[in-house]
């Protein structure tokens, strides 16, 4: 494992719907900083709501993870998983993209309800969950069509 390989799983809202065309110009504003930073990973937006996986070196993923917090696009910033891996799950992404409907994360109950962000702290400090969570949205992301 490279020990600087990191990854960090959050979910938030957005102050205001996003427009297809700010979508696509966060993602290749994202994709640009992510390329050059050695970052990569995944976008779920619905309905106001985004899942975000980031994978990087460790500085990097910490870098830009402060500056979501700090956008004030965002609230309700809340980190579900956060610690090294052994690889990356995205490494063909700078930065994937999938909008999904309300119903498509009925496949994801039981880890997490976007429309309330309250999760157990021992979900963010155990590997073996966030591993979970991991593999979760690798098969979330894989299952269906994703844009790039």
């Amino acid at each position: 494992m490279t020990a600087d390989l990191h990854h960090l799983v959050y979910q938030s809202n957005v102050t205001a719907p996003l427009s297809e065309a700010e979508l696509e110009a966060l993602l290749t504003h994202s994709r640009a900083w992510n390329h050059s930073h050695g970052l990569t990973g995944v976008l779920l937006y619905c309905d106001s709501h985004v899942l975000q996986v980031l994978e990087g070196p460790q500085h990097e993923v910490e870098y830009i993870f402060g500056r979501i917090e700090q956008d004030l696009r965002h609230y309700d910033v809340t980190k579900l998983a956060d610690g090294p891996i052994p690889q990356r799950c995205f490494a063909q992404w700078s930065m994937g993209f999938k909008a999904v409907h309300p119903e498509d994360f009925a496949y994801l109950t039981g880890y997490l309800n976007l429309a309330t962000p309250s999760y157990p702290n021992s979900l963010i400090k155990t590997n073996t969950e966030a591993a979970s969570l991991q593999e979760l949205l690798v098969s979330f992301v894989t299952d269906h069509k994703i844009r790039y």
